[in-house]
């Protein structure tokens, strides 16, 4: 389950990162389409970096 936790945090991380510096470069700021991409991604890059500190915090495995 670790491994699997941590391919699942590092897919978020990446894809909320790179779908932020898209949004951010391609869209106009302050356009609808702007903040829904920047709520939407950066659900994406939070959810990757809480499962990184969890995995960090509790590395445990249990049987």
């Amino acid at each position: 389950m670790l491994v699997f936790f941590t391919i699942m945090a590092l897919i978020f991380l990446i894809a909320g990162g790179i779908g932020l510096f898209y949004t951010n470069v391609n869209l106009g700021s302050g356009s609808t389409l702007w903040v829904f991409g920047n709520i939407t991604f950066g659900v994406f890059t939070i959810v990757g970096i809480a499962l990184i500190i969890f995995l960090a915090l509790f590395n445990q495995e249990f049987d």
